[in-house]
């Protein structure tokens, strides 16, 4: 007698459910297994209109995804991520390569960076149809079970001291400039797998929303050459000299700056250079025009000098007279006057 066992159809009745539970599980993947994006704000420190200086700031965006189950973990341990970034609000056009900060109609240019090389190709972008084809794009592996997976990116921004900043008329307040991010130029984009490559593009997408801010201070800057007059033998007639006094302040900002008595001066109208070995005195005048009135604080018969900011350098003459009066012993005679501007 011969025995014989029929294997097969009861291994394929076995192996069945298996695969339907694998189906099932993956089809719960779909719904579970999910990446979620916590972005930070940048916001750049005050930044002077008139600055020279470029300004930088950093932000760290944390990335999490999240497997929900043990079987779909060794299905598809791996997820690629993808995130793009178009122009933002306030910017006046969709080019990436130069984005921009608003406050009404000014705005001023900056760029975000994927590190703090701040080259052109670093520019965070790949925004679709912008200039710059640059996301941002990485892979995690899953091992060990459910659970989640954390990225951190560090970005870096940096806010041009150029003509868009110095051209701006920011009043007499601080103002805040920003540019806000959403579903309209933030995106990530994700997608599970087992092997190989996958396109984030076949993914969920998730919006990234966060705002770039610099607060755009008014301000001046003033910088006096130092007035030196020729050596003299006597001061029977009166010796001259000029320098020169450059202020640069913010757009449509009025200024004005004045000069102080100095430091042997009682007043403006009777400053005083003093021996640097002794302490005989020498008079001498500082105007604004050839000869004029004494340049003080506007008291006292002085005057003032005033203008208004463009956002950049403007110049002023500084006159310095010594009037004919009795010669002192010979050496070398100083005084030390402060200009201030007010604005």
């Amino acid at each position: 007698m011969t025995w014989r066992r029929r294997l097969a159809p009861r291994s394929a009745a076995r192996l069945a459910p298996w695969l339907g539970l694998a189906l099932a599980l993956l089809g719960g993947h779909a719904r579970a297994d999910s990446c979620a994006i916590a972005p930070q704000n940048v916001v750049f420190p005050s930044v002077s209109s008139i600055s020279n200086v470029d300004v930088y700031a950093s932000a760290t965006f944390q990335i999490t995804c999240t497997w929900n189950n043990f079987l779909v973990t060794l299905l598809t341990p791996n997820v690629t991520v993808c995130l793009y970034l178009g122009a933002g609000t306030n910017s006046s056009s969709s080019v990436t390569s130069v984005r921009q900060v608003g406050n009404g109609a000014m705005r001023a240019n900056y760029n975000i960076y994927t590190d703090a090389t701040y080259a052109p190709a670093k520019i965070w972008g790949g925004w679709f149809g912008t200039d710059t084809p640059t996301p941002i794009t990485f892979t995690m592996t899953k091992s060990g079970g459910v659970g989640s997976l954390v990225r951190n990116i560090t970005l870096f921004g940096k806010l041009s001291a150029d003509a868009t900043l110095s051209g701006l008329a920011v009043g007499p307040n601080d103002l805040a400039f920003t540019s806000d991010f959403g579903a309209g130029s933030g995106l990530m984009q994700y997608i599970f797998f087992l092997t190989g490559t996958a396109a984030c593009a076949l993914g969920p997408t998730v919006p990234i929303a966060f705002q770039v801010s610099a607060a755009v201070i008014n301000d001046c800057n003033i910088n006096v050459g130092n007035l030196a007059f020729p050596s003299s033998t006597l001061l029977s007639s009166s010796v001259r000299a000029t320098s020169s006094m450059s202020v640069q302040c913010s757009k449509s900002t009025p200024y004005r700056v004045a000069l102080s008595a100095g430091a042997n001066g009682a007043t403006a109208t009777a400053r005083r250079m003093r021996n640097v070995s002794t302490t005989e005195l020498l008079s001498y005048q500082i105007s604004n025009t050839l000869d004029g009135p004494s340049w003080g604080d506007g008291t006292g018969g002085t005057t003032i000098v005033s203008g208004t900011g463009n956002g950049g350098t403007q110049t002023q003459t500084v006159y310095g007279l010594v009037p004919s009066q009795t010669t002192p012993s010979p050496g070398d005679y100083k005084d030390t006057v402060t200009a201030t501007v007010s604005f």
